[in-house]
């Protein structure tokens, strides 16, 4: 006699349904974290308690660490066991898991429409990095600033490369302070592909690595550094920019700069009167000594001055201004890695390794919640509503995920009972933009050049 009775499948947290996807075990074996097959602690648990550990700085602990893998297994686990596992090649392992989250995002969808000239580019890709203070024990592997006056400190900075349209991040690199923004900027001729657009501020400046993504066929928006020589065709003397713009007010016009004569469009808006007065002040009141702006320098600044290799007739000279303004999203993202999502919580008294592991770690936690589990709620909103209606705020949902991340870990993936749809409706409730006339949330301003 058959019955209706069947299994019922196993309900995963989030996390655990995400990670279902990627390969662990031939991770492991990959980059010799695992060399047999492991008795007790297997990867994927030391990977998920890991990232039940680190939240919270006074419970980031071996000890805490190994209390945690205990539950998940269902018996228990020394700190000694713990500590053997955190050497160089957990670091590689680590590095790997991240790569393939980072590489399952790329099938992420989302339904709704994008402003029309943001469809001409296969891809906006923001670059920029963010640095974190540590211990200065670690000094020798992760070097700070030689000039700074204060006590000295370890600075790690994080690279990052994040694809706006999707809204996913394509590129991760730890590096030292050192190594800063302009010597890095060659790097994104590796990733930049025909039809890109880069956006990137003015510590990426580099005239060569222009010139490159030009040969490519990537476009670029970049605000212009006050020292670059700029000049018409045909002309010989750099031209007087601050004089030119006392006459015509506003530019839009093709130039050439650097000794390279590099050909771009410099684009020249002017900018509110409050505005300029905030950015002036800033400039004569900063604290180092060797920026001392000129007369001509604090002119300008009445400006917003963009150079690019895209054309007029794809946008014009106010697109420019509202596309760069799309840069702004990466320092957000940057503001919830640190105030929500604590990766700045490193604990004073670690080694090098076990830095890397936390950093390769919170790494995966925010590819996991800040890409995967925003873009799904934007997703499962978009099937009910225009994307244009979608009011979901990226700092409020990472700020409601570190205040209910214990919860969030362990809640079901799927609607086999209440849980989802309470979930949903205080996401809802709690994580929407306000309504504002005074300016745009980030959707709107993907939607606004028509």
């Amino acid at each position: 006699m058959k019955t209706n009775s069947h299994k019922r499948k196993r309900e995963r947290s989030f996390i655990e349904e995400k990670l279902k996807a990627i390969p662990i075990r031939k991770l492991s074996k990959q980059s010799g974290f695992c060399k047999r097959k492991p008795k007790k602690i297997k990867p994927k648990n030391l990977l998920i308690a890991f990232l039940l550990t680190i939240w919270g700085s006074k419970n980031n602990t071996y000890s805490s660490w190994a209390n945690k893998i205990g539950i998940l297994i269902n018996d228990t686990v020394s700190r000694q066991a713990v500590c053997k596992r955190v050497k160089e090649t957990l670091v590689v392992f680590l590095q790997n898991v991240l790569k393939a989250i980072m590489e399952d995002t790329i099938s992420t969808k989302i339904k709704g429409t994008i402003a029309e000239k943001l469809k001409q580019f296969k891809r906006i890709l923001i670059e920029d990095s963010t640095c974190i203070k540590l211990n200065s024990k670690l000094e020798p592997e992760y070097p700070g600033n030689r000039n700074q006056k204060e006590k000295s400190h370890a600075i790690l900075k994080i690279q990052t490369t994040y694809e706006v349209i999707k809204r996913r991040f394509i590129r991760f690199e730890i590096t030292n302070f050192r190594k800063n923004d302009q010597g890095y900027s060659p790097e994104i001729t590796q990733i930049a592909k025909p039809g890109d657009l880069i956006i990137r501020d003015l510590g990426y400046f580099v005239t060569e690595v222009f010139k490159t993504l030009q040969s490519k066929g990537a476009g670029y928006i970049t605000r212009i550094k006050k020292d670059v020589n700029i000049y018409l065709e045909n002309e010989e003397k750099p031209i007087d920019l601050a004089r030119m713009l006392k006459r015509r007010g506003n530019l839009d016009i093709e130039v050439f700069i650097g000794v390279e004569r590099l050909p771009v469009r410099l684009i020249a808006i002017p900018v509110g009167d409050e505005i300029a007065k905030v950015r002036r002040m800033k400039a004569r009141t900063n604290r180092d000594r060797r920026y001392n702006p000129s007369k001509k320098h604090l002119f300008l600044l009445g400006w917003d001055l963009f150079i690019t290799n895209v054309s007029k007739g794809k946008i014009d000279s106010y697109d420019v201004a509202v596309i760069y303004s799309i840069r702004w999203r990466i320092e957000i993202i940057y503001k919830c890695w640190k105030s929500y999502l604590g990766i700045t919580n490193v604990l004073n008294d670690t080694n090098k390794t076990r830095l890397e592991s936390f950093i390769y770690s919170m790494l995966i936690f925010i590819v996991l919640f800040q890409v995967h589990f925003y873009n799904y709620y934007l997703g499962k909103l978009s099937k009910k509503k225009p994307l244009e209606d979608i009011q979901i705020s990226m700092m409020k949902l990472m700020q409601f995920i570190s205040n209910n991340i214990s919860c969030l870990l362990k809640v079901s993936y799927y609607n086999k009972d209440g849980r989802n749809r309470l979930l949903d409706k205080q996401i809802k409730y709690y994580c929407t933009y306000e309504h504002r006339t005074d300016r745009l949330n980030f959707n709107q301003l993907l939607l606004k050049l028509g």
